[in-house]
């Protein structure tokens, strides 16, 4: 059985598809709803799927502890999270248990953003524990270390999500069960609908915010994915991050000028100046690789305009 982990707070507009994304998986499921203190009808129409869902009433304590109230309360031998405006894919929870054998202990699917959609395909690639899965991971951080598209075998002892991390509680979370799985599992199958949304934590713009960044990514390099070779890479891809999300996102109220020489700072700072010193900027993607490029090289200009165009692409994704 696989527990199926949704944290929410005030989400009535989108609970009752994310709910039945998961009902209707045909799958042997525990379905619980982790209600963060929500003040709208969340918590009231996840009651009317009666025992097909669990809810949890809570304080309003955040995401983290949402999630590891689910945690506390999960019952399957497998879990996975979902977020309450998100959605599971037809077939996702079949085809990922076909991989829940042997010594895997986690399995990932694919996401698909906004509209945008995958299809399946390919082998399904295993990484026993070690440097070499971890480094997979670190490399494409916006795929595989978010909590989305994963499931994780339960154990008695299970990391706890940091409730202190504003941005980021994913990737420590899910590094920290890696570090503690015999085998992980990927799978070319389209298993996650994740929701772009101007008003989600990571999209809409909040002064400060970058600092939470910085928080997040000083707690990781103290731990043993610091050393890791990928490393480097994960911090300047978090970069591209703060200035698609934060520096240059058209809701900063900062003029250009402005928004240049933060950036500028930011790059200067001794955890991204490290990174890009020491990272091989061949092993991202060719459009990070512009950007990182040319802010290694002072061209905050060009940079600038090659985010506003991933802005756009971004923005054309979105489901509305």
């Amino acid at each position: 059985m696989i527990s199926v982990i949704i944290p929410a707070y005030n989400a009535e507009k989108t609970i009752r598809h994310c709910l039945e994304s998961v009902l209707e998986q045909g799958a042997s499921v525990e379905l619980i709803l982790a209600d963060d203190g929500s003040t709208d009808g969340t918590r009231h129409i996840a009651k009317t799927y009666g025992k097909n869902v669990q809810v949890l009433v809570l304080s309003h304590g955040g995401v983290s502890a949402a999630r590891n109230a689910g945690l506390d309360a999960a019952n399957g031998e497998w879990v996975m999270f979902l977020d309450a405006d998100d959605a599971l894919l037809p077939g996702a929870l079949s085809e990922m248990e076909r991989h829940m054998t042997g010594d895997t202990d986690a399995v990932c699917g694919t996401i698909c953003r906004g509209n945008h959609n995958h299809k399946a395909g390919g082998k399904a690639r295993t990484y026993p524990a070690g440097h070499e899965l971890i480094d997979y991971v670190l490399a494409d951080p916006t795929n595989y270390l978010t909590i989305h598209a994963w499931a994780f075998r339960r154990k008695k002892e299970m990391p706890r999500f940091n409730p202190d991390l504003r941005i980021g509680e994913d990737s420590d979370w899910v590094l920290r069960y890696l570090y503690t799985a015999r085998n992980a599992v990927f799978i070319s199958f389209p298993v996650y609908r994740y929701t772009v949304s101007a008003d989600s934590t990571i999209h809409k713009w909040r002064e400060g915010q970058e600092r939470d960044f910085l928080k997040m990514l000083t707690i990781l390099s103290q731990g043993p994915a610091g050393k890791e070779k990928n490393w480097p890479v994960f911090v300047l891809i978090n970069y591209l991050l703060v200035m698609t999300h934060v520096v240059f996102h058209p809701g900063n109220p900062e003029n250009k000028k402005r928004q240049y020489q933060a950036a500028k700072i930011l790059r200067d700072h001794p955890i991204f100046a490290e990174a890009f010193d020491k990272a091989d900027l061949h092993s991202v993607s060719r459009t990070k690789r512009i950007v990182l490029v040319c802010m290694k090289r002072n061209w905050t200009v060009p940079a600038y305009m090659a985010v506003k165009i991933r802005q756009k692409q971004n923005a054309r994704h979105a489901i509305h």
